[in-house]
């Protein structure tokens, strides 16, 4: 199952904002490949100008989701901070007008990395080693850490129980008790001051021609050690197919502690599972049976390891 929910295309945006655009860039839109993948409700296309250049751009209306306007709002604010940083797209402007908004970053040749791949891996998680520690000064601090996300993901445990919904998984409320156990450890494992993008999987991450990737969809960053987005782009490349565990011996990874690793496996599994039994938000159809999915690989890698 891949991360997907309906796009808008380019044409489906007003027109002051594609007018306000085209004077971002200095040259008219002549067509818009809309881009899939994601669960973004607004619009991202690929802009080619009437002068040769190229773009990209995303769009979205409070009307349809404001959450999302909002994620524009902080990616445009955390990649203006980055500038020129080599992990990262560089911002070219953000405009909104009626409830809408457009991020312009810069057109990049390339592709989604395929999570089969053990060199497409290594590269991903090479551009995570990369990130830099501390967190640069000009990067708007989130409203939580890495640290505070993950201490919530194990309470969901703890909801869990309390809601009679110990059934998510096998074991019912002697499973559940022994994973929150397990993930309030997650918290203490990922405390740090570094970047991280937070929600790394291969739909937002390219891989340059030069073989390199580069980090994109910044929304979500936030502090904390930079492992943990090389540990949640593994948990996506054991979904996918590929040799998560081989992941686990890049440098990034290969000096954490495996107790360490499990907690934080466990807490991410409480915050999909909780939230997947939630309705679905709107204009971001799949996300719970995806949530369902992502929890359930995370207890069967936890389990594997257990008995590895």
């Amino acid at each position: 199952m891949q991360r997907s929910s309906p796009r808008s295309r380019w044409s489906d945006v007003p027109e002051p904002i594609r007018s306000a655009v085209e004077t971002l860039l200095g040259s008219r839109v002549v067509a818009a490949e809309s881009r899939a993948g994601g669960w973004s409700p607004g619009s991202a296309d690929v802009l080619r100008l009437e002068d040769g250049r190229r773009a990209f751009a995303k769009a979205a209306s409070a009307a349809v989701n404001a959450q999302t306007v909002e994620m524009h709002r902080r990616e445009a604010a955390v990649l203006a901070a980055l500038g020129d940083a080599e992990v990262a797209p560089r911002l070219g402007g953000a405009v909104e007008s009626d409830g809408w908004i457009a991020v312009v970053v810069e057109h990049v040749d390339g592709r989604h990395p395929d999570p089969r791949s053990d060199a497409d891996t290594d590269a991903v998680l090479d551009a995570v080693g990369r990130l830099p520690v501390p967190m640069p000064a000009a990067v708007p601090r989130a409203t939580e850490t890495v640290r505070d996300a993950l201490e919530d993901g194990a309470a969901d445990w703890t909801r869990l129980l309390a809601e009679g919904r110990s059934d998510v998984v096998e074991g019912g409320a002697t499973a559940v008790r022994a994973l929150a156990d397990l993930a309030a450890r997650a918290g203490d494992a990922v405390a740090a001051d570094g970047l991280v993008h937070g929600d790394l999987r291969p739909d937002n991450v390219l891989i340059r021609e030069d073989g390199t990737a580069l980090l994109i969809d910044w929304p979500n960053a936030l502090e904390g050690k930079p492992w943990f987005d090389a540990l949640t782009y593994a948990l996506d490349v054991r979904r996918l197919g590929g040799d998560a565990d081989r992941a686990l011996r890049h440098p990034v990874l290969a000096g954490v502690d495996p107790h360490g690793i499990d907690a934080v496996l466990a807490a991410l599994a409480g915050y999909f599972l909780h939230r997947s039994l939630s309705p679905e938000p709107e204009g971001m159809a799949g996300i719970r049976a995806f949530q369902r999915l992502q929890g359930g690989v995370a207890l069967d890698w936890i389990a594997e390891r257990s008995h590895g």
